[in-house]
């Protein structure tokens, strides 16, 4: 059984909202230890006396890069959905500033910003070229990623690249890392310019473990019927319900349904579904 919850509009709200989490003018202000739990391997450093010092570098970096797991104790785990470009990084910086994460954390939540590899516009990855690069563009994106994440340790790198075309497979692998990364019971997506508000989330969980223990949960901010504009369609013609991409979340056993019981589905879903990710997630469901 599934429990439609669309009473999660409070769960998601605007910059002005979230400066309010911890106070007017809050400065708090979320570090590497204070958001996630180390998770260090020392064994990288446990080589021979003769390993040269830009070596030593290097092993250090990977692993302080080892810190960027969320804390898998957390019975939430939240997916910030962001992206590489430079244009995005303001929006990461609020989040961390304003008390929101702060907020995330006490509440015994885990986090990530989710975000793939940078790709510049008009670069055609579809040629058969061999030796190819990364345009210069996309290198200095990667690198100034790879200094925030050594800087702050919450950023979650999936092996893809970052295009609006491919926001379905962010969601795969925001939902894989949940899944297999996490001991969380419920797993939620938002987008990187909403705050989540903890006291709003724990009401929805108590209320469905309350209601019903056996169904599972899919909740969100606001739920369309599938139906209202024809791009919602696919190739086939398949409309489902489906909540809003701002902000939605499921429950453990749901989201396992989809990314594993009916992976091949869900992954081929140009087949009937569109570019839509939060569209293509209802089609998920439905299906499920």
């Amino acid at each position: 059984m599934l429990t439609l919850t669309n009473c999660l509009f409070a769960i998601v709200a605007s910059f002005q909202a979230a400066r309010s989490v911890s106070g007017a003018g809050a400065q708090d202000h979320c570090v590497t230890d204070a958001c996630i739990k180390p998770v260090r391997d020392h064994s990288l450093m446990q080589r021979e006396a003769k390993t040269t010092r830009a070596e030593l570098t290097f092993l250090a970096r990977r692993a302080r890069l080892a810190t960027a797991l969320p804390d898998q104790k957390g019975q939430v785990f939240i997916g910030i959905k962001s992206a590489p470009k430079s244009e995005y990084r303001s929006r990461r910086d609020h989040l961390r500033s304003s008390g929101c994460l702060k907020s995330i954390k006490d509440a015994g939540f885990s986090y990530a910003f989710v975000m793939g590899v940078p790709m510049s516009h008009g670069h055609d990855l579809t040629a058969h070229d061999q030796g190819g690069r990364d345009t210069p563009e996309e290198r200095e994106n990667e690198k100034a990623v790879l200094k925030e994440i050594e800087e702050h340790g919450d950023i979650l790198m999936l092996s893809m690249r970052d295009q609006y075309a491919d926001l379905t497979d962010k969601l795969i692998g925001l939902l894989d890392f949940g899944l297999h990364h996490t001991n969380a019971q419920y797993i939620m997506e938002v987008d990187d310019d909403k705050c989540v508000v903890p006291s709003v989330l724990k009401t929805v969980i108590d209320n469905h473990g309350n209601s019903n223990k056996t169904s599972e949960l899919w909740a969100g901010a606001y739920l369309f019927n599938g139906k209202e504009y024809a791009s919602m369609k696919g190739p086939w013609g398949i409309t489902a319900p489906y909540f809003s991409g701002n902000g939605c979340m499921l429950s453990r056993n749901l989201a396992r349904t989809l990314v594993e019981d009916d992976r091949d589905h869900t992954v081929l879903s140009g087949i009937y579904g569109t570019t839509a990710d939060d569209a293509n997630l209802g089609k998920w469901v439905k299906f499920a």
